[in-house]
């Protein structure tokens, strides 16, 4: 009951705030030609993304793309109020993680990408290191043959929280966002697994750095995880 409530708190704070947040996305043609096919991808975005880009996902790709989207949530106690949140904000969940569950979690996703659904994954989480992608995501894309489209945004102003472990930026009131999404990533079942985790890994380490070059704040992935 205690994280039902405090979801929904949270859904109406973060869509009152987001409200005030000047948006400007960027999607590479070949991504917009992927998500207006209808065919199925999978979505990665790093941890620390999670607050910034719910509302995002909420209103532009479910409400106004009309894509059904299913996020993975880890099985600790903070991905119960997590999982909640999601659920107000018209995302059903499913629950398991690269650490914890794992096993459950990859064949409930397999699932959801039958149904036709797209799965989002939060491959650094639920615990780190931070920026380091665990290979949850790749293997499933290297099983289903589906894409991954990875996604991080930035912000011009933002609080800064340096003592959680993922390094969360939280925008201040009509602050300017700018969301980066990448070209489709394709990973080959034949491809060995390090080599596509590294890539899939260089891929949303890159869009953290341009996020970061757009109002010239810089931000050192490799830099954070030290």
């Amino acid at each position: 009951m205690k994280e039902k409530i405090l979801g929904l708190l949270i859904k109406i704070i973060l869509s009152f705030w987001f409200f005030w947040i000047r948006k400007k996305i960027i999607i590479p043609e070949a991504t917009n030609r992927l998500i207006d096919s209808g065919n199925p991808f999978i979505l990665a975005g790093w941890h620390n993304q999670i607050l910034s880009l719910t509302v995002h996902v909420s209103r532009y790709l479910q409400k106004k793309r009309g894509i059904k989207v299913t996020p993975l949530v880890s099985l600790s106690k903070d991905g119960n109020l997590t999982y909640e949140t999601f659920y107000r904000f018209g995302m059903e969940s499913v629950r398991g993680s690269t650490s914890k569950g794992g096993a459950s979690g990859v064949r409930a996703i397999l699932k959801t990408i039958k149904n036709g659904r797209v799965p989002i994954f939060t491959p650094d989480g639920p615990k780190g290191p931070l920026y380091v992608l665990q290979p949850g995501v790749t293997q499933t894309a290297a099983i289903t043959g589906v894409p991954v489209v990875a996604f991080h945004c930035s912000f011009d102003r933002y609080y800064d929280f340096p003592r959680s472990w993922d390094k969360t930026k939280f925008p201040k009131f009509f602050a300017r966002q700018t969301i980066l999404y990448s070209e489709p990533v394709i990973i080959d079942k034949n491809e060995e697994p390090e080599a596509a985790r590294k890539k899939l890994e260089d891929c949303m380490l890159d869009l953290v750095r341009r996020c970061a070059e757009v109002y010239k704040k810089p931000d050192d992935p490799k830099k954070e995880t030290t």
